[in-house]
């Protein structure tokens, strides 16, 4: 073999192999971040499986309800947590609308967009363009808290017996096994739901005035905010997800955009001493070590509260991210505004 050829030979080889490598390295980090996603919503729901699901009624985009306590006993449930905005959602929409097809006569199969930087406006067409036909929900927060969302997608299947059963991430052949399983678990005369009697955790509104606030940062330091004292401070929440800004990029450029916005505009304004800022962080795709690799990676110097039973987001009835509340020294709640708010530009330049 001439060299000036052998030269071009093991160019081309060298080129190839490092493709192949390139490869590898790329699809390893898919396989994980699929991995991570099982993981996580497996841990969500390891507590609850073999429990009693709760007892609720849904209402669907379209108006119709459905009433899981009449449908515990008759059939199982699967439920499948989604946003629009979701990679691995869109890439299991058709086996979605598949396994729907196949099995809506034998299981109650409900479709529930997190609501989280979505709404009806980015849902219906999202439906539509995916083909999707089954019944399907915004949630507000409360399915979130009820079946313990992690991740998107999360799967939730609940047996004949109204017992949660499985929650996953993946669409795998152990999915579908289980899947299976419920399907043709044997009917059941006796059914135990769970309670859902207890009152709904207050929400706070606009012009709600709280007597002090307590929380635990991610580097376990206390914080005590009490209103109405000489020494008490105007306050600002800021709702967020560490995976905002570089996440939503493609898939929802205006949400990262506003993520952005509010992380810089906030770092300028906690130099200041007119506002006490708490940056409080969602539990969906998120964990303390996130939070402090989110804080090393973007410089940030506010507190950050991790929500990890989601609590904080219930209370103050959050569900969309990023959302700000600012609260005077007196712990009135001045005013609460979203990214899916029209106002919510004008209150960054308000700030």
């Amino acid at each position: 073999m001439k060299p000036m050829y052998k030269k071009y030979l093991n160019l081309f080889v060298t080129v190839i192999l490092s493709l192949v490598s390139f490869y590898q390295q790329a699809h390893a980090e898919e396989i994980d971040y699929a991995a991570d996603g099982q993981r996580r919503a497996q841990s969500a729901g390891e507590l609850l499986v073999g429990k009693p699901a709760p007892d609720m009624k849904i209402t669907t985009i379209d108006g119709s309800t459905i009433d899981l306590s009449e449908v515990y006993g008759k059939k199982p449930v699967y439920i499948k947590f989604w946003a629009t905005w979701c990679i691995p959602c869109r890439e299991q929409m058709p086996g979605f609308e598949a396994i729907y097809k196949q099995y809506h006569d034998q299981i109650e199969v409900i479709s529930v967009n997190t609501g989280i930087n979505d709404n009806l406006q980015s849902v219906k067409p999202f439906l539509k363009k995916m083909g999707l036909t089954m019944p399907t929900v915004i949630d507000d927060g409360t399915l979130a808290r009820a079946f313990k969302l992690r991740v998107t997608p999360q799967h939730v299947l609940i047996d004949k017996q109204g017992r949660f059963s499985y929650f996953g991430h993946v669409d795998d052949e152990n999915f579908h096994n289980q899947l299976e399983r419920v399907i043709h678990q044997p009917t059941v005369d006796k059914v135990t739901i769970a309670n859902s009697s207890a009152p709904d955790a207050h929400t706070y509104q606009v012009g709600d005035t709280l007597k002090n606030l307590a929380f635990t940062t991610i580097n376990d330091n206390s914080i005590e905010l009490k209103f109405g004292e000489d020494n008490s401070a105007n306050i600002g929440l800021v709702f967020f997800g560490p995976w905002c800004e570089w996440y939503l990029e493609e898939t929802a450029p205006d949400s990262s955009k506003a993520c952005t916005q509010v992380r810089e505009l906030l770092e300028d304004k906690s130099k200041s001493n007119n506002i006490k800022w708490v940056s409080i962080s969602t539990n969906v795709w998120s964990s303390v070590a996130e939070l402090h690799e989110y804080k090393k990676s973007y410089g940030t110097s506010l507190p950050i509260v991790f929500d990890g039973d989601g609590k904080l987001f219930e209370v103050f009835g959050v569900n969309q991210i990023p959302t700000i509340i600012l609260m005077d020294k007196s712990g009135r709640i001045e005013s609460k505004v979203s990214v899916q708010d029209s106002e919510f530009e004008n209150v960054l330049t308000s700030l």
